[in-house]
């Protein structure tokens, strides 16, 4: 029994996605596990679950390691969803391209990621899981598009109005679309975002990003820099 509790793979470090729907059973767990290879059968996992209980295991997006004994997967269930993982899953998968990206364009690399973070809510916005658009760019001319509501700041009030996004084909095309507008500015204006382009630093950058006009959040600024600092993403500037 001690070994069909033990780690599947004590060396595989990778993270291996587990969704559990509100409303799951124990067995329902326990299938979703096996089917990842994070345990040997749905059996071992629920004699482990019921033998404990099987009482408050949360429902949400886990992200595991073959690495982890059973007690350390059920204590990670009960912990409830692990964010911090998936955040720097999320950051790493996109940092080597935005590096790419910053020595191509210019465009600061932790300026690209926080923009990324903010503007989809770390991938999860509608525009962004649908529609690969992860900075709420919109869409000139006759490009691909979709309309959708936004909020905007206008004249000291929010206000939610419909406007047209554009569209790609995966989050790299949108991260390069994103290095291509800033850069090569909009159909009215080539050098919109000139000041974006000219700061040395993330914290000039992110000033610049209102001025030139990206956003209307007149707090834009400031959430940029603080998503910067917590996720420590001028590393990837250099």
């Amino acid at each position: 029994m001690r070994e069909a509790y033990s780690a599947i793979n004590p060396s595989d470090q990778s993270y291996h996605l587990v969704r559990i729907r509100q409303g799951s059973t124990v067995q329902d767990i326990a299938r979703g596990l096996k089917k990842a290879g994070l345990v040997r059968t749905e059996l071992d996992f629920s004699r482990y679950a019921l033998t404990r209980g099987g009482n408050g295991l949360q429902a949400g997006d886990y992200y595991l390691q073959r690495s982890q004994t059973m007690s350390q997967i059920y204590a990670r269930l009960l912990e409830g969803p692990n964010t911090e993982v998936y955040r720097k899953l999320f950051i790493e998968k996109r940092a080597p391209y935005a590096r790419q990206l910053q020595g191509q364009y210019r465009v600061l690399a932790s300026i690209n990621l926080a923009q990324t973070i903010l503007e989809s809510h770390w991938g999860t916005s509608t525009l962004a899981s649908k529609y690969n658009n992860y900075y709420g760019i919109k869409a000139q001319g006759s490009q691909k598009s979709v309309e959708m509501s936004t909020r905007e700041y206008l004249n000291g009030k929010w206000v939610t109005e419909k406007d047209r996004f554009a569209v790609y084909a995966n989050w790299q095309a949108g991260m390069l679309a994103h290095a291509q507008f800033i850069r090569n500015g909009t159909n009215l204006n080539a050098s919109q975002f000139k000041d974006v382009l000219a700061s040395g630093n993330y914290r000039d950058a992110a000033a610049a990003l209102v001025k030139d006009g990206y956003a209307t959040d007149p707090d834009y600024a400031q959430k940029i820099v603080a998503i910067i600092e917590n996720y420590k993403l001028n590393q990837y500037d250099s």
